[in-house]
């Protein structure tokens, strides 16, 4: 971006910089043949008969060319003056369009005559001079005063450069903003490793110290409680290193994608569910369209089928509804159970790492707030959407699949 940011800086002040040029260049090449043009065409109105006849270019009056070089006289003044043989100003002749300083630009003539070889057309530096001149013969010096266009080529230089430093201001502005939409990804994604480490530790550190705690009573008392206690808190931690296993078997495994029977899947796995929520006395309602397939791994879908089911009976105060059903060009899943609701905050970070939404997904329960993460990494390989629902007493699970060709 850095790279980015200085190739477009450059590209900006070259742009500056031959525009600049461009109105300096044209400035000085149009006085330059102006010079000569208005000493042919004005000085037989300045003094008729005494330097010959005007030699008029027919080509250039036909394609308006004389009118540019008035236009200078009536912005510029312009003096003719005539010397002597060793020099000396004898008569100035002024364009009289503009007002101007007649001495200094007769000591300017004064000074070029001395210095300066016939035959010399200087327009110098428009930057910094005041006057140009052309010293055509011994006895004339044509000296055209150039602080208007001096004026004028200044303030096009410092308007270009405003637009250049407003662009150049712009154009960090612009790159500041798509290095933070490009950077902020990776940074969310860094924190949340961050994140995932911290919470993974935690969740470590308790079993570990429960272990060591009882196998440190062990050694005094070889009560079996203390034993029970490690296989226990063994157990729960091989729960969690599952999960963690899981969840990263399903962030970076390959995906197959073959068409798969939904319909199928889902109603294996709520023949699965069925007793655990017999048990919890639990009822449970199916709505399962037959023949709905996905494109899919069978395998992970049955673990996000299993997941849903799972989260429900954990959470359902007494009914589970299951649905599958075909809405245009997609399937929509849904899983639902009565219960109290998600939190309007918790629905979208109960797909977090870790997260607990309420006090009976605690550590007691045996569940660690990665089920729900592992169901929406499924989810987003699959190319669908899920998302968390909360309407007439009812929390629903919904996830949406494209349909099979």
């Amino acid at each position: 971006m850095l790279m980015l940011f200085g190739l477009l800086s450059v590209m900006v002040w070259l742009v500056v910089g031959v525009f600049d040029f461009q109105t300096y260049m044209s400035a000085q090449s149009s006085l330059s043949e102006s010079m000569t043009e208005i000493f042919e065409m004005t000085r037989e109105v300045w003094s008729p008969g005494m330097f010959g006849p005007y030699k008029e270019d027919e080509a250039g009056k036909e394609n308006g060319a004389d009118s540019k070089k008035i236009d200078l006289m009536y912005e510029n003044p312009c003096y003719l003056v005539l010397l002597s043989d060793d020099g000396m100003p004898l008569q100035v002749y002024s364009s009289g369009f503009q007002q101007g300083n007649v001495s200094d630009a007769v000591d300017e003539a004064t000074k070029v005559a001395q210095t300066e070889a016939t035959g010399t057309l200087c327009v110098g530096n428009l930057y910094a001079d005041s006057y140009s001149y052309y010293y055509p013969t011994r006895r004339i010096i044509l000296v055209v005063e150039t602080r208007q266009i001096r004026k004028e080529i200044l303030s096009a230089l410092i308007v270009s450069l405003l637009i250049g430093f407003a662009f150049e201001f712009l154009l960090y502005i612009a790159c500041r903003k798509a290095a933070d939409w490009m950077i902020s990804p990776i940074e969310k994604t860094f924190e949340k490793q961050k994140q995932f480490i911290a919470d993974a530790s935690h969740e470590l550190k308790t079993p570990v110290a429960v272990i060591l705690a009882n196998a440190e009573a062990m050694e005094k008392d070889p009560d079996p409680k203390w034993l029970s206690n490690i296989e226990e808190e063994a157990g729960r931690m091989n729960g969690l290193i599952a999960d963690l296993l899981d969840l990263t078997r399903s962030e970076q495994k390959e995906v197959t994608m073959v068409p798969v029977d939904l319909s199928r899947l889902v109603e294996k796995q709520c023949l699965i569910q069925e007793a655990v929520m017999f048990e919890k006395n639990i009822e449970l309602e199916e709505h399962i369209e037959p023949d709905l397939k996905v494109m899919g791994a069978a395998g992970m879908l049955e673990q996000l089928i299993a997941i849903l089911l799972d989260n429900a009976c954990a959470h359902s105060s007494g009914k589970i509804i299951v649905s599958l059903v075909r809405r245009g060009k997609d399937v929509i899943l849904g899983v639902a159970n009565t219960g109290a609701p998600i939190p309007p905050e918790a629905r979208e970070r109960i797909f977090e790492r870790f997260y607990r939404a309420d006090e009976s997904r605690n550590r007691s329960s045996g569940r660690y707030g990665l089920g729900l993460a592992i169901a929406k990494s499924i989810v987003e390989r699959h190319k669908g959407k899920i998302e968390a629902l909360c309407k007439d007493g009812l929390t629903t699970f919904q996830v949406t699949f494209r349909q099979a060709a």
